[in-house]
């Protein structure tokens, strides 16, 4: 599965970028996501990461598609709130584009419109929502069995709960504070590979 990393918008641009560098050869997408950043800002960052080696390949833009066409990167993450789908891909037909989905519907909704891919959460309990219920595993297999676009799971994942995602074709996770804001992100990533390698090798052997 593949792991995706988000930004939660808490570090400044110097510690954020010292981060993303640290652990992009770890990881399969890092997603940018600074809501309370300004534009020149999230342009710094972008800039930042192209010039210490992270491949624009790996990079996706939360939401700021002007950032994404600017530096030619070429995965865009549309939140809820965000761009339609439809307009994003008709005058950008090259772009890879996400969407955050929150029910059954909404998913059928997105892959029908021309999402490349969907995140879904939240999963667990998370700090980030301490007054949403969690959706729970059985809603993130439902998704996956009805659309055919790759579904990544997030909120509030870590190795202990990665268990409770296996057999349900689910594409990837994705995690914000666990890896980005702990002390040792490289260490938190592994750690969460190790889980994901041992919920493969259960699965092959069943």
């Amino acid at each position: 599965m593949e792991i995706h990393v988000i930004s939660d918008g808490k570090q400044t641009v110097c510690e954020l970028t010292k981060r993303i560098v640290m652990i992009h050869d770890e990881v399969d997408y890092i997603h940018i996501r600074e809501k309370t950043k300004s534009v020149s800002e999230i342009l710094e960052i972008v800039s930042i990461l192209l010039n210490n080696g992270v491949p624009k390949s790996k990079l996706v833009i939360n939401d700021r598609l002007d950032v994404a066409l600017l530096h030619e990167i070429p995965n865009v993450h549309l939140p809820g709130h965000s761009f339609p789908i439809e307009k994003v891909r008709r005058m950008n037909p090259d772009l890879r584009i996400g969407r955050s989905v929150h029910s059954l519907q909404e998913a059928i909704e997105c892959e029908k419109a021309g999402a490349d891919y969907l995140l879904f959460g939240h999963v667990f309990p998370t700090n980030s929502k301490p007054n949403l219920a969690p959706r729970g595993v059985q809603q993130v297999a439902g998704i996956c069995q009805s659309v055919r676009i790759p579904v990544i799971a997030i909120g509030g994942i870590i190795p202990n709960n990665i268990p409770k995602l296996s057999g349900m074709n689910l594409s990837g996770i994705a995690v914000m504070s666990y890896v980005i804001a702990s002390d040792n992100p490289k260490n938190a990533l592994q750690e969460l590979r190790l889980s994901l390698v041992e919920v493969r090798n259960r699965e092959n052997t069943v």
